[in-house]
């Protein structure tokens, strides 16, 4: 198998470094990382908000989305027409 030789800021080195698993070559982490941004796009937001934060998130949308509606006398269904 060929190979090739790359350059890396010393801070990326360490980033990979870390996120390396100890029975990888710096290939199989690489490998690695890059498919699960491909399966995954918002798997950078995966964890960032709790569930107390999540409901908290809901309840406020809906509440918004209430007084839209009420507002502009619609029930919020995309398929009624004005």
């Amino acid at each position: 198998m060929s190979s090739k030789t790359v350059s890396l800021k010393d801070e990326t080195y360490r980033r990979l470094r870390r996120e390396k698993r100890e029975d990888e070559s710096f290939s199989d982490a690489i490998d690695r990382l890059l498919a699960e941004e491909d399966e995954n796009p918002l798997r950078e937001l995966i964890g960032l908000v709790d569930e107390d934060e999540l409901e908290t998130v809901r309840k406020r949308s809906n509440e918004f989305r209430e007084d839209v509606n009420k507002r502009f006398g619609t029930s919020g269904r995309s398929d009624e027409n004005p």
